[in-house]
This record gives C-alpha cells, structure tokens and sequence, in this order.
C-alpha cells in the first residue's frame, strides 16, 4: 500500500500567511473601525466601535455635503466645477463602501476566517506555494493602485489650493483656497478668524485621506479574497492533473478529497460574491462616471495651460482606469480558473479509470460547466469585456458634457 507523505504536511506558519494575505487592507481598514475582525466582544468594545464608525461617517459627512451644496447651488461657473465632481463621486463611492463593509460584516468575517482555515489545513507544500503566489500577485495590484491613488490625492488635496486664485476678504487679506470649496450654510468659514479656518483646511485633508484609505482598504480587500479564490481552483486544477500519479488503489478516497476541495472553491467564492456584489455595482457604475468627468477635467486644464493641475488629473484618471482594469482581470482571471477545473478533469486519462472513478469525474465536470463569476449585483459579470465597455462609456459621457459646455 502507497504512502501519502503529503498527508503528513502542516502548515505552521498559517498565521503568518494569512497576516500577509490582508496586511494593507487591514492596516487601511482598522483605523476607520470597519475591519471585520475586531477581537473585542464585550459590550464595552462594540459601543467603542459603533462611535467610531459614527464619529468617521460623520467626517465623511461633513466632507462631502458641504462641497456637494457649494458646486451645484452656490458656483457661479458650473463648467469650471464640473472637473470636482470626480471628487464628490469619489467621496459617496467610499461612503458606500463603508456602510457595505459594515452590513455585509459577518459575511466578509467568514471569507477571512475560512481564508485562514484555508492557509491551515493545506496539504502540501506546493499547494501552499500556489496561494501564496497569489497573494503576492493580489499586494501587488493593491501596491500598484494604493500607489497611483495617493500620488494623485495629496497633489490635488496640498498642491492644487496653492496653485488657485486667492481668496480676499473685506479686510484686504488673503486666504488660500479649501482643498473642498464648502457651503457650511449655518457659518461661513471664511468669517472666522484665521485659526479656525487653518483647522477647516486641515481637517478636510485628513477627512479626505479617511476616504482615500476606505477605498483602497476595501479595494485591498477585494483583491486578497478574490486572488486567493483563484488559487484555490489553480490548487485543485493541480490536484486533478497529478491525481493518478499516486496509483489506483486509494483513487476513489483522493477524487473524494478533489471534489470536497473543489466545492470549498465554489463557496468561497460564493461569498464573497454574495458579500461585495454591491460594491463591485458602485465600483463600475462610479468609476465610469469618475472617469468621465477626469477626462473634462485634463481637458480643461490643458486648455487654460495649467500643466501641474492637468497631470494631476492624468494621474488619478490613471489609478481609476487601472482600479477597474484590475478588478475585470481577477474577475475573469476567476472565471477561467474555475472553467479550468473541468478541462483538467477532461484532459487526464479518464476513459482508462472504472466507471466507479469516471462517475466523480463527470461530476467536476459537469460542475465546471457552471463557472464561478463575480457579479455587479448580479445584473453583469466582472469581465475584460465589462472594463471595455466601461471605456466606452465614458467616452462617450465625455463627448456629451464637452458638447454641453461648449
């Protein structure tokens, strides 16, 4: 009778595998208290943690109501704030985002758990080696675009009020523009004296960064669970592929084990499926719009020969473009992966195995027909296809706005 060495196989340093798999989202997602696997139980700890997630919403609030109320009821040229409006789709895309991850906690807190069951009970040091391959792949998409968003922020948060025209107040000073220009409606900030508005100008940068981060942080999120879903079909795809190797005597236990492998995939990715289909809708829906009004925004800035602000804009309409790219690719990076299955499971030598074995064959088979896709609130898939048609769209939404104001 054969051995089974990896049977014998654990993986001790599971923990730390898991830690790297959600490090960024984490450490993004913990400080705005929307992490979903804070330790604390007691009553004390979740009263702690529903004023804090009151007292960020509440931010984000006084953030984006102000600066919404300024650009559409108190601008004098619209056409001139049509370029911020990015910004405010921006700022709701992360208000969505927040409330989604909070709704939908216990559901994200089981993809997390199940990931890190996942990292323990893997059976071999190559299967280990294939997730952790992915989630070098997930940090690094998350790197990419964490990097693109903040490089094109803080120059639009610090360097583009510097660059605009002076405020003058009826004493003859001057004040440097808000990052928001705000109708606070009960006070105008611009009255007080000078401290306060100092303290006005700060806090809507660091307000603006609470938004900057809970996008990323769920977007970092996105992109461990989802790349760690595919490399739990490239784990059984590879399973398949060398399952007769062991011989035949214990086949019909090992094919057993695949198929209970391949379902742990199916539901994992289900959840997660289920848990952020909402946010993948307002990623697509926003991100074309955001797009849309980045493009009047370099337009614009190219036209009044402002090149600091024009690459400013270029920079952020690249990190969205690359935001959407990204979540398509592992979207149909998952839906091949789990197609793959079932050709693997084609593609050995089934018709020499007892019609007893072919049976859990066909079985995969027929499974992988079904494949595993991430859905916009189910209304369309996540798609290469679906990024196209999201560059299409905002063209074509640019062409309309450029022909209005003109």
């Amino acid at each position: 009778m054969s051995t089974q060495p990896f049977t014998l196989f654990r993986n001790h340093n599971y923990k730390a595998d898991t830690e790297y798999v959600v490090k960024v989202a984490k450490t993004l997602l913990t400080p705005v208290g929307i992490w979903p696997l804070y330790r604390g139980n007691s009553k004390t700890d979740k009263i702690k943690n529903h004023l804090q997630t009151t007292l960020i919403f509440c931010l984000m609030c006084f953030l984006l109501v102000p600066h919404v109320i300024y650009t559409f009821f108190d601008a004098e040229d619209l056409t001139k704030y049509m370029k911020v409006i990015a910004a405010q789709v921006f700022s709701l895309l992360a208000i969505i985002k927040f409330w989604t991850m909070i709704i939908n906690r216990d559901g994200i807190r089981d993809c997390l758990q199940q990931m890190e069951i996942q990292y323990r009970d893997v059976e071999c040091e190559e299967d280990r080696l294939v997730m952790t391959k992915s989630a070098k792949i997930g940090r690094l998409f998350t790197v990419t675009y964490l990097g693109l968003s903040y490089g094109g922020a803080l120059p639009y948060h610090i360097i583009m009020p510097l660059l605009e025209e002076r405020i003058i107040k009826e004493d003859n000073t001057t004040l440097i523009p808000l990052p928001y220009l705000s109708d606070y409606i009960f006070f105008v900030v611009e009255d007080f004296p000078t401290p306060f508005y100092e303290i006005v100008f700060v806090s809507q940068i660091l307000v603006s960064s609470i938004l900057l981060s809970t996008n990323t942080g769920v977007y970092s999120l996105i992109a461990s669970c989802v790349m760690h879903s595919c490399c739990l079909f490239e784990v059984v795809r590879r399973q398949i592929e060398t399952v007769l190797s062991g011989g035949v005597d214990d086949l019909h236990e090992r094919l057993g084990g695949i198929i209970e492998h391949h379902m742990r995939a199916i539901r994992f990715a289900e959840m997660i499926e289920k848990s952020l289909n909402i946010v993948f809708l307002c990623e697509m829906v926003g991100c074309t719009i955001i797009i849309c009004f980045l493009e009047f925004g370099v337009l614009k800035e190219w036209e009044d020969g402002k090149i600091l602000p024009m690459g400013t804009y270029f920079v952020l309409m690249t990190s969205i473009f690359v935001n959407v790219y990204i979540i398509s690719a592992i979207g149909d990076r998952l839906k091949e992966e789990s197609e793959k299955v079932g050709e693997s499971s084609y593609s050995i030598d089934w018709y020499n195995l007892p019609t007893k074995i072919v049976r859990d064959l066909i079985l995969v088979m027929l499974r992988s027909n079904r494949p595993s896709t991430l859905t916009a609130a189910k209304i369309f898939d996540l798609s290469l296809q679906g990024f196209c048609e999201v560059c299409k769209t905002s063209a074509a939404y640019f062409n309309f706005i450029r022909a209005m104001t003109t």
